[in-house]
């Protein structure tokens, strides 16, 4: 079989991805928190009135978009982890099927 045909994957590439999708997530979360706290912290002396309404409207969708955004890389990283772990046994098989062949070939 030609190389070019040959499913590979890199395990840890894996992991490694799924980690670091995890910290972009929560780095978003924190980041967001940050800056609802800042903006929460302003006195309504400060920011009222209609331009304050509709500051926290865009708040409030930004924030539920946001979590839209962490919930879908908690699910790629969540995919890609059972991906690797899937793959991970796949391959564990194969190399034993192989290996079982392989005995029976000498055996013969």
């Amino acid at each position: 079989m030609p190389m070019q045909d040959r499913l590979s994957t890199d395990f840890a590439l894996m992991r490694d991805i799924a980690s670091a999708t995890d910290s972009r997530s929560a780095e978003i979360r924190s980041l967001l928190a940050t800056f609802i706290g800042r903006v929460g912290a302003v006195p309504a002396t400060v920011w009222s009135g209609a331009a304050a309404v509709r500051f926290r409207e865009v708040v409030d969708r930004w924030n539920a978009e946001s979590e839209r955004l962490c919930h879908a890389l908690d699910a790629i990283a969540d995919t890609v982890r059972a991906n690797e772990r899937i793959l991970a046994e796949a391959a564990s098989a194969h190399d034993q099927r192989i290996s079982s062949v392989g005995a029976d070939v000498r055996g013969l």
